[in-house]
């Protein structure tokens, strides 16, 4: 079964993220999802591109109230169908968002139908690859498996959680029990696992029937599901939005999906990819998905540089100069400016905070 002979696909499409380890210039208002980082395209109108692509067009997207304007007028401007809205009042990770939109989905779909859980703020550039590795993880999902991407490591990462691969599962051809998720590791760990072979990035992107994800967060994530449930129960519907029920949204613990529910399911199955993949998640992430000039610089806006080598300079709205500098990060828009050795662009989350 590919993705396209699946009569009721649906994409669950998570948009509640504030990308703050890329301030300043993803901010509240206008998180990293939404900007155009690499083209004239943001990350979450590459995301609708990606499924026009594969075929899917039946889309929920879970985002804050405050960004709905944003989605509206990024959508508009694909030329894409106007998604179902599912709006949060706030913030309660991506365990509560699921089980919301889940919800939403089955009231619209039944049951029965396959749910392709992606965050909107990934760049997959090989879209044809993309829709192989849903065909695979719908036929995965058909076995009643709570399916995850595993991305390939290419390098020792320390900033992505890690999935440990487990045994073959029968009648699929690329499709293993997940014998454990592991949290970020340190630089050493993260090499044994490079050379181990059987551990995978752990993408954030899911795959499974609808009626199976509400059994199994109900097994192990009952005071999620019930709030969550609830929220979308008794909030209030106006055509293609429904604004979360807030009281019942709140009593939602904060959590995310990968421990509130799969790291302890024994329903879930993973399925290896190696397309290139980033969740563009740190300002390293952006330089390193960038296209380099001969010296290795990633330059965007009105940004001259001499002698530098390795770096990536972003101007929105004035002139940045940098002589003589060597794998740096230098940010500068209208909230802010940020300079920082690549090597620790992420501090900037620490920093400013939450």
């Amino acid at each position: 079964m590919t993705i396209k002979e699946s009569r009721r696909t649906v994409a669950l499409l998570l948009s509640g993220g504030g990308g703050r380890r890329l301030w300043p210039a993803s901010t509240d208002d206008a998180p990293k999802q939404f900007l155009r980082l690499f083209d004239e395209r943001s990350l979450f109108q590459k995301t609708l591109a990606r499924l026009a692509t594969v075929g899917i067009a039946d889309i929920v997207i879970v985002a804050n109230t405050r960004h709905e304007a944003l989605v509206r007028r990024q959508t508009a401007e694909t030329g894409a169908a106007a998604p179902l809205l599912l709006l949060e009042p706030m913030r309660r990770d991506s365990a509560a968002a699921i089980a919301a939109g889940v919800e939403a989905i089955i009231a619209r779909h039944g049951g029965d139908a396959l749910v392709a859980v992606l965050p909107c703020d990934h760049l997959i550039p090989d879209a044809a690859h993309f829709a192989k590795a849903l065909g695979e993880a719908a036929e995965l999902a058909a076995l009643d498996r709570l399916v995850t991407f595993g991305i390939r490591p290419t390098f020792p990462s320390t900033e992505f959680g890690y999935i440990q691969r487990g045994a073959a599962i029968q009648n699929h051809p690329n499709g293993y029990a997940v014998a454990q998720f592991h949290e970020k590791p340190n630089r050493d760990v993260a090499a044994r696992y490079l050379a181990s072979g059987d551990y995978f990035w752990n993408s954030g992107m899911f795959v499974f029937r609808a009626g199976e994800f509400v059994r199994e967060a109900n097994a192990h994530m009952p005071d999620i599901s019930t709030a969550a449930t609830n929220a979308v129960r008794h909030g209030r519907a106006e055509g293609d939005r429904i604004v979360l029920n807030e009281p019942a949204f709140a009593a939602a613990r904060r959590a995310s999906i990968d421990i509130a529910l799969f790291e302890k399911s024994e329903r879930v199955g993973v399925v290896p990819v190696s397309f290139p993949w980033s969740d563009v998640g740190t300002w390293r992430s952006v330089y390193e998905a960038h296209q380099k000039d001969s010296a290795g610089n990633a330059l965007v806006g009105n940004v001259l540089a001499c002698e530098a080598s390795n770096t990536l300079v972003i101007s929105e709205g004035v002139k940045v100069v940098v002589v003589g500098v060597d794998e740096l990060v230098v940010i500068a828009s209208p909230q802010g400016v940020f300079v920082a050795p690549r090597s620790r662009a992420s501090e900037v989350k620490d920093i400013i905070g939450d």
